[in-house]
C-alpha cells in the first residue's frame, strides 16, 4: 500500500507538493536549490527585513498578474510576505491562473524570524539632494550649481533639486529651516499608493480608506486639515512622490505635520490584513488617525 503524504520527497528532480500551505518548520526541511521563494511584499518593506535564502524573487502583490511569467511552473514555489496574509491572496490569484505548484508559508516573516531562520537587514542608500538657494535660482545668493552660497541671506530657501525628496516639506521648503517648520500649518496627509494591476484587496483598501475619511473626518477634509490622495506608482508624474515614500506597489501611508515636526507612518500591514473586513479596517484606521490629533 502506497501512502502519499502532502510533502513530496526533496530528492525528486521535480519537487512539487500538492499542499497549499506550509509551516516555517516544513519549509525549513525542504530548503534546497530547487525551491523558489516569491516575496509579495512591497520593495520598501525588504529594506527592513528580508528572507536570506538562495532563490527568491520579489514581486509585489499588485504586480503579480503582470509579472506572472517570472514564476515557473516546473518547481515548488513558496509564497511569502510579512504575516502570511498577502501571500495567501497571491496563492488564490495564481491558482486562478492555472498554477498548481505554489504554496503559502503560514505566518510569513513574523514566524520566519521568530523561528530563528536566516534573515538579512538591507540598508537602502540615502539620497542626498543639493539644497537649492531660494525661490529665484538667479539670486545673488545662489551658486552656479543652484546651491546656496555660504552665509546666503534668505528666508525663502527652497529645499533641493528634487522638491519631493525626504528633506523637503510638502510646500517645498527645507526641513532644516526651523522657521519654515514652525510656520507650516498642522496637517495630515493620507496616501493610498497602488499599481496598474489592482487586486480585490487593494481596491478594498482604497475604498475603505475613503469611507473612513468621509464618514468620520469630513470636516477636516473640507477644511484642508486632512488631505487624501490616491497615487498610481506606475504613473510617471507620481514617480518622485512614490520614491519619497519608497512605495513600489500598494501601500497606505499617514504623513503628519504637527507643531513644526514631521512623522511618516506606514500602516500597510494593517491595511492588507483588514482590507476585506470593512468594519475592522474602518475602526482601526479611525483610531490611528484620532491618536495623531
Amino acid at each position: 500500500v502506497l501512502i502519499v503524504i502532502g510533502i513530496a520527497s526533496c530528492n525528486s528532480s521535480n519537487f512539487i507538493s500538492s499542499k497549499q500551505t506550509f509551516t516555517v518548520k516544513e519549509v525549513a526541511e525542504m530548503l534546497d536549490d530547487k525551491l523558489l521563494f516569491v516575496d509579495v511584499r512591497n520593495t520598501d518593506e525588504l529594506a527592513h527585513q528580508a528572507y536570506d535564502v538562495k532563490n527568491i524573487l520579489n514581486i509585489p502583490l499588485d504586480s503579480l498578474v503582470g509579472k506572472k511569467s517570472l514564476i515557473p511552473k516546473d518547481k515548488q514555489v513558496i509564497l511569502v510576505c510579512q504575516s502570511g496574509n498577502r501571500s495567501g491572496q497571491a496563492l488564490e490569484i495564481l491558482k486562478k491562473m492555472g498554477y498548481t505548484n505554489t504554496a503559502n508559508m503560514i505566518g510569513g516573516m513574523n514566524a520566519w524570524s521568530e523561528a530563528g531562520m536566516p534573515v538579512k537587514i538591507n540598508e537602502l542608500p540615502v539620497k542626498v539632494y543639493p539644497k537649492a538657494c531660494c525661490s529665484d535660482p538667479n539670486s545673488e545668493n545662489c551658486g552656479p550649481d543652484g546651491t546656496c552660497k555660504p552665509n546666503a541671506k534668505t528666508e525663502t530657501n527652497k529645499c533641493c533639486a528634487d522638491p519631493n525628496s525626504k528633506d523637503c516639506l510638502p510646500d517645498g521648503r527645507c526641513k532644516t529651516d526651523t522657521k519654515a517648520m514652525a510656520n507650516l500649518a498642522n496637517k495630515l496627509y493620507v496616501y493610498v499608493f497602488h499599481g496598474i494591476n489592482q487586486c480585490t484587496t487593494c481596491k478594498n483598501m482604497k475604498a475603505n480608506t475613503k469611507a473612513t475619511l468621509d464618514t468620520y473626518f469630513a470636516e477636516e477634509l473640507k477644511a484642508g486639515n486632512i488631505v487624501f490622495q490616491i497615487v498610481d506608482v506606475d504613473d510617471v508624474k507620481n514617480e518622485k512622490l512614490s520614491e519619497k515614500f519608497e512605495a513600489t506597489g500598494t501601500a497606505l501611508m499617514l504623513h503628519q505635520i504637527k507643531n513644526g515636526k514631521e512623522k511618516i507612518i506606514d500602516i500597510s500591514d494593517m491595511a492588507f490584513e483588514k482590507a476585506n473586513d470593512k468594519e475592522k479596517f474602518v475602526a482601526d484606521l479611525k483610531s490611528k488617525i484620532e491618536n495623531l490629533r
